[in-house]
């Protein structure tokens, strides 16, 4: 089956729409990819399962006579990349709200299932389309992922090293691109750095020609990208959900800012899932209309619980990752195992205060690059567990290392020192 990007709304009457779609995709040897509704959300994320994917079908429902702002992104995101795209809209919706060049085919909100002959035509002809064998991409990925800084200017400076450090930190090499001395067309070797990116990181804050040229060049690649900017002010694009724009990071608060970054990309690299029996589409049909919203506003835990609710037996399969642990959050099966392992022995608002005071001694020690990374993953880890996350303040305290460890065990704060020695393995 060819994976294929699943965008649909998660109100309740929204519910019926994604399981019948869904099922019809499955008819036609695609396998509808999707992230279930949560609170969190980044363009980089929706672009790297984008680039997964063969193409997209996106249902869109009336909403007041409008259209969901997050399904015009992602329908945006697919004419961007060029890739296949179809458009099944309910027919109390104008036509001329898409534009005219990509294929669209109306449904009924009272009698879609009626209309299979007429859906199972329009998916058929993009499958046809895709074709059936899954050819990889013509562009070799690196030997090792990348990551390309653009825009690293002096508005950005105090987050330079910060970020150098968070990169390797995670397994990336950095490609840091000159905002000066290059024009185009570039040279080969910096067109395969661009195409083969696997994330980039880009202030908007430099304004020169050559800053945004290869910020296009790399939106236009299709590389996931986190937007920041240093400037409060920065306007915003009043037709794209913010979640999708910039972010603000305050050039006097670096710890703060360094959070935010590292939230950006954990988000970046979670998973998606996929549909992969029609029991599974009932299901999450039946998960969509038992915890809708009518605002369409969802906390982390709704994408938590609809993920354990496609568990198949001991497995449920996401995009990239395959099969995970019934009880394998977004924060890694590895840490929701240890969590498990060990929660009766770390109290959270124990765990809260204990890294506060880490934080204080660390903060008074930070002398290089790596401690204040280090200092930022303790940060995250407070900021998770006062949200009740354990898997994730472990996933975060993993990142804090050995330095953090000793400055633990030296200040005697033992929940937080058996905290990291759990996440980290020490």
């Amino acid at each position: 089956m060819q994976p294929v990007y699943f965008a649909h709304g998660y109100r309740e009457r929204e519910a019926p729409f994604a399981a019948f779609f869904g099922k019809l995709l499955r008819k036609q040897s695609l396998l509808p990819s999707l992230d279930p509704p949560s609170e969190s959300v980044n363009a980089a994320k929706l672009e790297r399962h984008l680039r997964y994917t063969k193409g997209l079908v996106a249902i869109v429902s009336n909403r007041d006579s409008a259209v969901s702002p997050h399904i015009r992104f992602e329908i945006n995101m697919s004419i961007r990349m060029g890739q296949p795209l179809l458009v099944f809209f309910e027919d109390t919706l104008s036509p001329d709200m898409f534009p005219k060049q990509i294929p669209k085919r109306r449904f009924s909100a009272t009698s879609y299932f009626r209309e299979v002959r007429e859906h199972l035509h329009a998916i058929s002809s993009l499958e046809d389309y895709i074709g059936r064998e899954n050819i990889p991409k013509f562009v070799s990925p690196n030997d090792h992922r990348t990551c390309l800084l653009l825009g690293f200017g002096q508005s950005s400076t105090p987050y330079h090293d910060l970020i150098l450090t968070l990169i390797k930190s995670k397994g990336y090499s950095a490609i840091r691109i000159p905002i000066e001395n290059t024009s185009p067309p570039i040279d080969e070797t910096m067109m395969a750095e661009v195409r083969s990116a696997d994330l980039a990181i880009a202030f908007l804050d430099e304004r020169d020609p050559s800053s945004m040229y290869h910020l296009g060049l790399a939106q236009s690649c299709m590389v996931p990208t986190i937007l920041l900017t240093t400037h409060q002010n920065r306007p915003l694009n009043h037709l794209v959900p913010q979640e999708y724009q910039r972010l603000y990071l305050d050039s006097k608060n670096t710890a703060e800012g360094f959070i935010k970054i590292e939230q950006q990309i954990n988000l970046f690299e979670e998973d998606f899932v996929s549909l992969d029996s029609d029991s599974e589409a009932d299901q999450y049909a039946n998960q969509l209309a038992s915890i809708s919203s009518h605002s369409g506003e969802y906390t982390e835990e709704t994408r938590l619980t609809i993920i354990r609710e496609l568990t198949m037996g001991d497995k449920y399969t996401t995009g990239q990752a395959g099969a995970v642990g019934p009880g394998a959050f977004s924060t890694g099966n590895t840490f929701n195992q240890i969590w498990q392992q060990h929660s009766e022995s770390i109290d959270l608002p124990t765990l809260v205060a204990e890294l506060g005071q880490l934080r204080e001694a660390m903060r008074a020690e930070a002398q290089s690059p790596e401690h204040d990374v280090a200092l930022g993953a303790v940060a995250s880890a407070q900021s998770a567990a006062e949200n009740g996350d354990g898997p994730g303040a472990l996933s975060h305290l993993k990142s804090a290392g050995k330095w953090a460890l000793d400055v633990a065990t030296k200040i005697g704060v033992n929940v937080a020192t058996a905290a990291i020695k759990s996440a980290t393995g020490i």
